[in-house]
């Protein structure tokens, strides 16, 4: 039977094989919010928008608002990484002081009846934290000090203190691992958002996958009702003819009639559903800056139909368990937490830290000598802060200190606590992934089970409709020879109209059980023809 249906219909439902067959590009996706260009055009050919399913996943990685927002939140856990990585940075302090003083004089010592003395300094500190947990420090101290006393030597005078100092606790946050935990957390989350953004990716094919068959299955289906319209009023015209040359009851055009005034509300439907099926698709693909977009018809150009699919569940329940995204970030905030009982475990120890020092020291000056008693002068030499200045490279006066502090909690009730707790927290996680894993396992085996019934029902269906196609044609030829009625005839177009919706449903059906499939699996990037870029270090 040639018709509509076969040269529109059977057009969106003509095999397409598409599998895993290679897609013609990859499409790289970035994680960076920065490397984001133009919104992407849509193309548009005589009021229509053109589109194809890998254009639509494309478009919507690049415009989908949701997706924006995750590659925000992904330079923020980049740039909590660099902070965390901050406990490294050197840390360099200045501070300088002057000071202007008199006072009376409260004995002959102070060398002057009214005690004028002026102090000036200037100090440098660098120190910086190592992975040890140690901290070192270097201390550059200068000082100038100048005195109207009489028993000043060195007047004015000048010293440096230069020393280096090592700070290493022996027990409590020892180690690497205590000293770079927000490190570590930091990369955790750091990980986990890259995670989070490939899930992301993944949900956004899927529903756009999901809206793309949604859209072909309602211009299928509207094919469908065009063509059991058409169907309902050949017959009612060919009623027509017989009630006006008298060979049929006027009974039987009421009939066919009723049956054209219900073929053209399913129409009507039929277009209503098509346009909440653009609406969902145009959503998907942020078409809200351009009014065009909303008002454009969309004209799907992947056909649907695709050749089935190999099923291996035991290499699919295997494969989504090594790479399902929520059972990989739960892996890592495992590993996070197996990490803090250690580091708990290290807290709870005393502290025991040692500190070592060593110094050079330098002094300089115009040097006067005074005899005690008379105050007269018996010696001058000229000096200056140079002087001390090579009593420090030269390592005239030098000095060391070693020093243990050891500190013992005697409760210790916070540190034995959260170490509890980080047990706690990490045996609570392993029983978490157990049913998280568990739960993959369950979903890949449904979503197998529902590929393969999809696949079974996809062939029941268009067997069906060739049946009913079969059942029509014959009793088109009992009508035509007067052995069936207007009624008998509507009847079985009605049932061939519901075998195809139902064929129309199982092809699609089976697209959207595919993807699901994928995505239970964890496959759905790499079949949609996905490649998310790292960002640039």
């Amino acid at each position: 039977m040639t018709n509509k249906w076969t040269r529109t219909t059977a057009l969106t439902l003509a095999l397409l094989a598409l599998g895993l067959a290679p897609a013609a590009a990859v499409t790289q996706v970035s994680r960076d919010v920065s490397e984001l260009g133009p919104v992407p055009e849509l193309r548009i050919q005589e009021g229509a928008i053109l589109l194809t399913l890998e254009e639509a996943i494309t478009l919507a990685l690049e415009r989908n608002l949701s997706l924006i927002v995750d590659r925000y939140r992904q330079d923020e856990a980049d740039l909590n990484l660099r902070a965390a990585f901050g406990i490294y940075d050197t840390n360099a302090t200045f501070d300088g002081f002057a000071n202007d003083e008199t006072s009376p004089a409260a004995s002959n010592l102070d060398g002057a009846d009214v005690r004028e003395s002026q102090f000036k300094q200037l100090n440098m500190r660098f120190d910086k934290l190592t992975s040890s947990g140690g901290r070192g420090q270097l201390d550059w101290n200068n000082s100038r000090t100048d005195s109207n006393s009489l028993f000043a030597t060195l007047n004015p005078s000048y010293r440096i203190d230069f020393d280096l100092t090592w700070d290493q606790p022996l027990l409590r946050d020892r180690g690497r691992k205590a000293t770079e935990r927000n490190i570590r957390i930091a990369r955790t989350n750091q990980a986990i958002s890259r995670e989070t953004f490939e899930t992301q990716v993944i949900a956004i094919i899927q529903l756009v996958e999901d809206a793309y068959w949604t859209l072909v299955e309602a211009n299928a289906q509207f094919d469908v009702a065009e063509e059991s319209l058409r169907l309902a009023q050949q017959l009612h015209e060919q009623n027509r003819i017989r009630v006006d040359v008298g060979t049929l009851a006027p009974l039987e055009l009421v009939q066919s009639e009723a049956g054209v005034a219900t073929r053209e509300e399913q129409v009507i439907r039929a277009r209503g559903a098509i346009g909440d099926a653009e609406d969902r698709l145009r959503q998907l693909l942020n078409t809200v800056d351009d009014d065009r977009y909303w008002s454009a018809k969309i004209v799907t150009e992947t056909q649907a139909e695709m050749d089935p699919i190999a099923l291996d569940l035991e290499g699919a329940i295997a494969y989504a368990l090594e790479n399902r995204q929520g059972l990989i970030s739960k892996r890592l905030t495992q590993g996070d937490l197996r990490q803090d009982i250690d580091y708990f475990r290290n807290q709870r120890l005393p502290r025991l830290d040692l500190r070592a020092s060593y110094g050079l020291n330098g002094l300089g000056g115009d040097v006067t000598e005074r005899d005690f008693f008379t105050r007269e002068i018996l010696f001058q030499a000229p000096g200056d802060y140079g002087d001390a200045i090579d009593q420090i490279t030269n390592g005239d006066f030098e000095g060391w200190a070693v020093s243990l502090v050891a500190t013992f909690p005697i409760q210790n009730r916070t540190a034995k606590a959260q170490f509890a707790l980080a047990e706690v927290n990490y045996e609570r996680g392993q029983a978490e992934l157990a049913d998280q894993e568990l739960g993959v396992i369950t979903e890949v085996r449904r979503v197998a089970r529902f590929v393969d019934t999809a696949r079974q029902a996809r062939q029941s269906a268009r067997v069906s409709r060739q049946l009913e196609e079969r059942n029509l044609e014959a009793e088109q030829k009992r009508w035509e020879n007067g052995l069936s009625t207007s009624f008998q005839v509507l009847q079985i177009q009605e049932d061939l109209t519901e075998a195809r919706q139902r064929e129309v449903n199982a092809v699609t059906a089976y697209r959207k059980a595919v993807v699901l499939y994928y995505q239970a699996t964890s496959q759905l990037i790499e079949t949609s023809g996905i490649e998310i870029l790292d960002q640039a270090e």
